[in-house]
C-alpha cells in the first residue's frame, strides 16, 4: 500500500518530535503493509513553513535511516499546503514540493471554511499543468454540511485532475462524528480517490491504512478499496495509470436543506 500523506519528519512540524518516533511510525506503517510513504509536512499554515529543498534533504537522510534499520520501507517528498490566496505567487518562487515532485500538490483547507476564489486558485494550478489532491475534506465544516460541493468541483475540473483524499481514522470512526458520516457520503458516491493515514505519532495517529481499506471495502468492495491505496497513488505519483470507471455521483438529497 502507499500513503500519500504523512508526516513522517521529525521536527519540522506537529508530526514526530525526533527521530526515534520516526523510525517507530515507519515500523508501525511497514507491519501495516505499507511499502511508500510520502513525507508531506505543513506549509503556509501560518504555523509551520517547510522549503522544498530543506524535506528533500530530510527524506534522503530518513531513507538511508530506513536502509541502516533494515525498514524495508521508502519515503517520498511532498508537503501538505494550505490554501491561501499566494498560492499562484507561492509556485512561481518554488516554494511548493508537489507529491514526489511530480503533478500533484497536496492543498489544506481551514477546517472553518473554503476562502473565497478557490475555484481561481484551482484553475490556475491546473493552468500550471498541476493537478490537485485535497487533503481531508471531509473534516471541513463547510463540506460537512454540503459534500455536494466535492461532486460539482470534480465535474467542473475532471476527476483526475482533482482529486480527494480522505483520512484513515475518519474512516474508521476514530475522528468525528460528522468527518466520519461525510466519508461513508463520499465515498459511497464515488467521490474519494485515496485514503490516506495523516500519521502524525507512534501513538495517537498512527500510519495504518489496512483497518480503513477493511471498512472501505464493505461500501465499495474490495477491488475500489484497494485502488485507493495502491494504483491510485501510483499514478498520483507518476509511476501508473488511472483507472476506468471511476464515476462520482452527487450525494445531495432533495430532503437535505442544509
Amino acid at each position: 500500500m502507499i500513503d500519500t500523506h504523512s508526516h513522517i519528519l521529525a521536527g519540522v512540524d506537529d508530526g514526530a518530535e525526533d527521530e526515534q518516533e520516526t523510525l517507530e511510525m515507519c515500523h508501525i506503517a511497514r507491519q501495516d503493509g505499507i511499502s511508500t510513504m510520502v513525507a508531506t509536512p505543513h506549509s503556509f499554515d501560518g504555523k509551520y513553513l517547510c522549503e522544498p529543498e530543506e524535506i528533500k534533504s530530510r527524506v534522503c537522510s530518513l531513507n538511508e535511516a530506513l536502509s541502516e534499520n533494515d525498514i524495508d520501507l521508502r519515503i517520498l517528498p511532498g508537503m501538505e499546503v494550505r490554501i491561501v490566496a499566494e498560492l499562484p505567487q507561492h509556485i512561481s518562487e518554488g516554494r511548493i514540493l508537489a507529491l514526489n515532485e511530480g503533478g500533484y500538490v497536496l492543498l489544506e483547507f481551514h477546517p472553518s471554511h473554503i476562502p473565497a476564489g478557490f475555484e481561481n486558485l484551482l484553475k490556475d494550478l491546473i493552468e500550471r499543468g498541476f493537478g490537485a489532491v485535497l487533503a481531508h475534506p471531509e473534516k471541513n465544516v463547510v463540506i460537512q454540511r454540503k459534500p455536494e460541493y466535492l461532486y460539482a468541483l470534480i465535474e467542473e475540473f475532471h476527476t483526475w485532475k482533482l482529486l480527494v483524499q480522505i483520512t484513515a481514522d475518519s474512516v474508521i470512526g476514530m475522528a468525528s462524528f460528522r468527518a466520519g458520516r461525510v466519508a461513508r457520503i463520499l465515498l459511497e458516491h464515488d467521490l474519494v480517490h485515496l485514503i490516506a493515514t495523516d500519521a502524525h505519532s507512534s501513538k495517537g495517529r498512527i500510519p495504518q491504512l489496512s483497518q480503513a481499506v477493511a471498512v472501505a471495502a464493505r461500501l465499495v468492495g474490495e477491488e475500489k478499496a484497494l485502488k485507493m491505496v495502491t494504483q491510485i497513488p501510483l499514478a498520483v505519483l507518476g509511476k501508473g495509470d488511472f483507472p476506468d470507471g471511476w464515476d462520482p455521483r452527487n450525494p445531495k438529497r432533495w430532503w437535505r436543506i442544509v
